[in-house]
């Protein structure tokens, strides 16, 4: 069942996606291992008795690499059980919201400003337009459910 506590849990794998990416980037960036020579702990003759800084190095890369794919492929499998559901409901506004928060990763405060941000009256009643953004949401975890109760 898609309810806000699986959706909850993609958004939280979209974030442990996104930080396991900036760990793999920062890894890739990481200046003692950049330039190898004389870093690699490596005797002269090619063996050492403990892994090297490259290896190390290359060993978490792999394993960040594989983490990231693995989210990846399970992200993309919790998206084709999601998006049919967001797909019919009825609601434009409810389909816009529940695509931007949970497909496209917005922030409350983005998606109101998004929907809401162009009205004259939009500065002086944010908290109003972040009520609009959440009922918006609560109706539509309410249609998700009676979706999914039909079938």
């Amino acid at each position: 069942m898609i309810d806000k506590i699986y959706l909850k849990k993609y958004l939280r794998k979209r974030e442990e996606l996104e930080t396991t990416i900036i760990r793999y980037n920062a890894l890739l960036n990481k200046d003692n291992i950049s330039s190898p020579i004389g870093k690699t702990g490596l005797s002269t003759n090619g063996s050492s008795g403990s892994s090297s800084a490259i290896e190390n190095a290359v060993c978490k890369k792999i394993i960040a690499e594989e983490r990231i794919h693995k989210l990846e492929k399970d992200l993309t499998e919790q998206s084709a059980i999601i998006n049919p559901i967001f797909e019919k409901l009825e609601n434009p506004y409810e389909k816009l919201v529940m695509q931007m928060r949970y497909e496209d990763g917005f922030e409350w405060d983005e998606i109101r400003g998004k929907i809401f941000g162009n009205r004259r009256d939009y500065s002086q009643n944010i908290e109003k337009y972040n009520n609009k953004v959440f009922r918006i949401h609560g109706s539509a975890l309410k249609h998700m459910k009676e979706l999914q109760a039909e079938k």
